[in-house]
């Protein structure tokens, strides 16, 4: 609920409650988007007044219990590594699937097995391969020490006090009004409150809401489940499976304790005639290998029910206020991406607030480039889920969503001309700075396709031998770029609507084609970058190259006499392939599933 004043009325307002409650920042909501927006206030401006005012008493569950590789330097940042490390949550290295066009298992790493230390101990620190790997998180534990992380940096932390009333005048807010009846004032104001949007609803915020395809999560816990593979000391795999109307996750949490869900759309569940506790009892024993990890363990219920489709805010920030986490948006969480999405554009929220108020850079362009930045990453994500349902023929039940999905995603395309397309494309990723989508590298989402289709995309790059720089035309324009506290600018090029990153995989392409346009003074060039800085930055340079191809960027040609480029001669980094944990000496196999 809001209230709309004018400048006199809200003039006489600010001094009747002059002496209330005043901050620098107020952050409505204690989860992880708002808890890390406080805790990077006060570790790089530790001068600014921060008040976090959470409805709820922590500890409380939560959905969303899986992570990204990104969160481990969020953590590391807000000196909270040590603690979670401490807590003995699941180490996440990747996922296994059932998904695509066979009933065959295969595993998405976040890292290679064979780099997983079997005897390290823990608590471990955030270095080596523990970098690239994440964590499979009990909520209620996982919130509760960022919250009080919060609470330790110099945030004044209210528990059990929510914001009944958002007050705002000419998109300015004056104050809110909290659930104790105080009124509580700031010069910034940050919604951090997930589904609840007090303060999106309170300044009336609009949201827009893909109709393709609207899921509900049904969700429980479950106790001594076994998990499907140990890999190392406390590593192991999410685990997703398809079913012919929606799709299952298993996420082991803590030693004993696994969270178990089911995602399908809306409609299926109100045409099922089929209350939560049935549809979800008939879901978790459909799939002969989950059956058998639940075999001998104990269901703690209830049943759990959520909306779980995606949408987008179509504002992220105002005057003096700022959207984060899920309030200003929402991707289909087949990703996993959902708390990496929301702790990441805090971050970039509370620098753009440090920045502005160092007074060293334009305000607008700050909160121009973190509404960009969330609103190009939630529908990067939104997107790309799209295209995973529409590539799975499992879903015999819900062809009529994922016609739809593919119609929208692929210009009119089915799902595997979708992904080749997509595949052969290439788009701009915020995470990878390189050629990508929502955070996955070009060869990862070409690695992809084969697993949807088992039939590989090509490469625009091998039907050329000579690349011409085309920039003629070209604008330089500066992004942002956030690091220990500060955003600083980088460079890009701009024509017609397209960008050109000067950085990551984009620069060592570029770099490449100036020393020379021919195909193998470009593998020189990348020989000799994967020497000092490792295969991976080699293979982003291909990517990127593969990119600026599509977007025109680059004018490929063919010279005779020159060889060309051979899909086969591009190394494979991905760790995207079939599972074989069965013949993996490093990785345990659960004995229920093992026939």
């Amino acid at each position: 609920m809001s209230i709309s004043l004018g400048f006199a009325q809200a003039d006489l307002l600010r001094q009747d409650i002059s002496m209330s409650e005043t901050y620098d920042v107020v952050i409505i909501g204690g989860g992880p988007s708002g808890s890390t927006v406080g805790s990077l206030l006060k570790k790089h401006a530790p001068n600014l007044k921060v008040g976090i005012f959470e409805r709820e008493i922590f500890p409380r569950e939560h959905v969303g219990e899986s992570l990204l590789p990104s969160i481990g330097r969020i953590l590391d940042e807000i000196g909270v590594w040590d603690a979670v490390e401490a807590a003995g949550f699941p180490i996440k290295i990747g996922a296994t699937y059932k998904w695509g066009t066979t009933d065959e298992l295969w595993d998405f790493n976040l890292l290679d097995t064979r780099e997983v230390e079997p005897n390290a101990p823990r608590p471990g620190k955030y270095e080596g391969w523990r970098m690239r790997s994440a964590f499979q998180v009990e909520r209620s534990r996982f919130d509760t020490i960022l919250l009080d992380r919060s609470a330790e940096l110099g945030c004044d932390v209210h528990q059990g006090v929510g914001v009944s009333k958002v007050v705002c005048s000419d998109d300015e807010i004056t104050h809110v009004e909290l659930s104790n009846g105080e009124v509580v004032t700031g010069r910034y104001y940050i919604d951090a409150s997930g589904n609840a949007a007090v303060l999106r609803k309170g300044v009336g915020v609009q949201v827009v809401e893909p109709p393709s395809l609207q899921n509900v999560a049904f969700y429980d816990y479950w106790e001594d489940a076994e998990w499907a593979v140990s890999i190392g000391t406390g590593a192991t795999r999410v685990q997703v499976t398809s079913l012919g109307y929606g799709w299952i996750w298993v996420i082991p949490i803590s030693a004993t304790r696994t969270s178990i869900g089911l995602v399908c759309p809306k409609d299926y569940y109100k045409k099922s005639g089929k209350r939560p506790e049935e549809i979800y009892a008939q879901a978790v024993r459909t799939d002969p290998r989950i059956a058998a990890l639940i075999s001998n363990a104990k269901q703690t219920g209830p049943v759990q029910g959520t909306k779980d489709w995606s949408f987008l805010a179509t504002r992220m920030t105002g005057k003096n206020w700022f959207l984060v986490g899920e309030c200003a948006g929402f991707a289909d969480p087949i990703l996993a991406a959902g708390m990496t999405m929301s702790m990441v554009g805090a971050l970039e929220c509370a620098y753009t607030i440090i920045e502005s108020d160092r007074g060293e850079q334009d305000v607008q362009w700050l909160k121009d480039q973190f509404a960009q930045r969330q609103e190009l990453r939630i529908s990067q994500h939104i997107q790309f889920a799209n295209f995973w349902y529409s590539a799975n023929a499992h879903f015999t039940d819900l062809m009529e969503y994922t016609s739809e999905i593919a119609r929208q995603a692929g210009h009119e395309m089915d799902a595997k001309s979708a992904w080749q397309w997509l595949g052969t494309g290439g788009f701009v990723s915020l995470e990878t700075a390189g050629a990508g989508l929502a955070g996955h590298s070009l060869e990862q989402i070409k690695a992809l396709q084969m697993m949807m289709f088992d039939e590989e995309s090509e490469w625009l790059i091998t039907k050329s031998n000579v690349f011409d720089l085309d920039i003629e035309g070209a604008e330089t324009a500066t992004v942002p770029v956030y690091f220990n506290g500060r955003i600083r600018k980088g460079n890009v090029l701009k024509r017609a609507g397209k960008e050109l990153p000067i950085k990551g995989g984009f620069r060592i392409a570029i770099e490449a084609l100036q020393k020379s346009n021919k195909l193998s003074g470009v593998i020189a060039h990348l020989r000799l970058v994967s020497a000092k800085m490792g295969p991976v930055v080699a293979l982003s340079g291909l990517e990127a190259l593969e990119t600026m191809v599509r977007e025109g960027w680059v004018k490929g040609s063919i010279e005779k006499g020159q060889p060309l480029l051979r899909p086969q001669d591009i190394p494979r980094t991905s760790n995207i392939d079939w599972n074989h944990d069965k013949s993996d000496p490093k990785v345990r196999v659960a004995s229920a599933t093992v026939s």
